[in-house]
């Protein structure tokens, strides 16, 4: 099940790992390492909710985005969380 959104939604999350990734090349600039190493899982863990969202394993997002601090979960755009929440509800 798609939604007419869920390319949008998609875009929007890549770009807030894009944005994500800017601040850890920031950090990393002015030499906060430990910002930076921070970031660099951040945008690991983000990174693998894309791919399972595009792979279709809707049910491992969540299992994934519950152990991420709420300044990260929140890049997630709240429509996508939605869509996922309704693909993961028995049909």
């Amino acid at each position: 099940m798609k939604t007419k959104f869920l390319k949008h939604d998609l875009k929007r999350f890549s770009d807030a790992i894009a944005r994500w990734q800017a601040l850890c090349d920031r950090a990393a600039k002015v030499g906060d390492m430990e910002m930076a190493r921070q970031y660099e899982q951040d945008i690991k863990d983000l990174t693998d909710i894309y791919n399972l969202i595009v792979d279709g394993k809707y049910e491992l997002v969540f299992d994934l985005a519950w152990e991420l601090d709420t300044l990260v979960q929140d890049q997630i755009p709240r429509r996508l969380v939605k869509t996922i929440e309704r693909m993961c509800k028995p049909q």
